[in-house]
């Protein structure tokens, strides 16, 4: 099975922990797998995350390798068995706890001035429970390491026998409306107030969500009072999150705010030194030296070029030089060049406005469905090459014709540039829907 030879890819790529505690407990089915889509069966959500945010796209390539088709790796989550669901109440805690990435710590985090900062706060958080900084927000840009520290805050705390819940806004979300719909909201409660420490990654997930915002409140309030450490990450400042309540948005004003800024290039030398070390990759200084000058500011892509890198190396037995590194870097710029569509786009600016992608592509004259609607038009001018012309945006877009989408996007171009939100707006948008392709 081709999965058995998959696996033997992996081996060589991963520590034997990783493989044991992550990778083992995926399951391939071979009855819903296609020849360019692999699909997946793990036990419950907290490993899904994991895997598709740190193995997925290398197993996505080594399939493209051996398959010589590209394809899709989908993660399902087993089905639930009736006679398990009180036994999973009762063991979400642990669960929890257990799924937190126990590689991550601040022994292993590389501080640099960029990041320095909020080291040392995150460190401060961890061994001074809900004394020193509380609540703790850390945010930056997607990939700069805000989850490690979320990650080694929680290594921490277990270290000392501390109940600690890891995480993310959208797996809340999930959980809550899962348990209302189970009538089981006590449990729920039961695990989300009754811990030392609550780390909830990705919280600008909540923004536009008015019940979800409601339970989190509740939630952060009983923690608050109860002097239990409350620690977040997000991918911008709580005022620049739309749709967020002011009573949300004043407790997290009222704690620690610490940005996480993009590593200079000596920082991301240490970054490489350090990924080769924990994955025993051997690489000179002077390839060392080139992904720091060329890979773009994402540490994940940094992670995810080594990990090529390794592959190449393991597969054609060649050491890694900097022509082996040139050609992974020009052949993930072309998959990003290649890969991004409208839809893409469309999800990605929908998602960021708290709209809805079909009202983006309906004849809605709302304000804030035709600012999306228009940086949309923007990103897809700007991104996209699925796109052979304005005409086929237009029909997409069930807009008039070219000449409404010309009009579009010399108005968004000009408020671009006249507004700083927007522009801090249509930037990240892009850096999301770049860096989404190139991980």
């Amino acid at each position: 099975m081709i999965w058995d030879e998959v696996l033997q890819h992996i081996k060589k790529e991963v520590s034997p922990q990783e493989f044991d505690k992550y990778i083992s407990l995926m399951k391939y089915d071979e009855n819903a797998s296609k020849s360019n889509l692999a699909v997946f069966i793990v036990p419950n959500p907290y490993i899904k995350t994991w895997i598709e945010t740190s193995y997925a796209e290398s197993i996505a390539h080594i399939f493209e390798i051996i398959n010589k088709t590209k394809t899709e790796v989908k993660i399902e989550v087993a089905k639930e068995k009736q006679g398990n669901k009180s036994q999973k109440a009762k063991n979400q805690r642990i669960q929890e706890q257990h799924f937190l990435n126990s590689q991550q710590t601040f022994d292993n985090f590389v501080v640099g001035s960029s990041n320095e900062h909020a080291f040392t706060v995150a460190e401060s958080a961890a061994k001074r429970q809900a004394t020193a900084f509380n609540p703790l927000l850390i945010y930056g840009h997607t990939g700069l390491g805000k989850t490690h520290l979320l990650y080694a805050i929680g290594n921490f705390a277990m270290e000392h026998r501390k109940k600690v819940i890891y995480i993310t806004a959208e797996e809340f979300m999930n959980e809550y409306h899962k348990h209302l719909k189970q009538r089981t909201m006590d449990a729920f409660r039961d695990v989300y107030r009754n811990c030392d420490y609550l780390l909830i990654d990705d919280v600008q997930f909540l923004g536009g969500k008015s019940n979800l915002q409601e339970e989190f409140f509740n939630t952060f309030e009983a923690l608050y009072k109860s002097k239990k450490q409350i620690v977040m990450t997000s991918d911008k400042l709580p005022k620049q999150i739309q749709g967020l309540e002011e009573r949300i948005r004043s407790r997290f004003e009222g704690g620690m705010m610490m940005e996480i800024q993009p590593p200079e290039i000596e920082t991301k030398v240490r970054i490489i030194e350090q990924k080769c070390r924990d994955n025993q990759i051997n690489m000179d200084k002077e390839t060392i030296n080139f992904l720091a000058e060329n890979i773009n500011e994402n540490i994940r892509q940094i992670e995810s070029v080594i990990l090529k890198l390794n592959f190449q190396h393991s597969i054609t037995n060649q050491p890694i030089s900097i022509s082996m590194a040139k050609n992974v870097l020009k052949e993930i710029q072309k998959e990003a060049n290649e890969e991004i569509g409208l839809e893409k786009i469309i999800n990605a600016v929908a998602k960021e406005c708290n709209v809805k992608p079909s009202e983006i592509i309906s004849k809605s004259r709302t304000s804030r469905i035709v600012q999306a609607r228009h940086l949309v038009i923007y990103l897809t001018r700007t991104l996209a090459s699925s796109i052979d012309s304005m005409g086929m945006l237009a029909q997409k877009l069930n807009m008039k014709d070219h000449s409404a989408i010309s009009k579009a996007f010399t108005q968004i171009s000009k408020k671009i540039e006249s507004d700083e939100n927007l522009k801090r707006l249509s930037k990240e948008l892009k850096n999301k829907i770049q860096n989404e392709k190139s991980l």
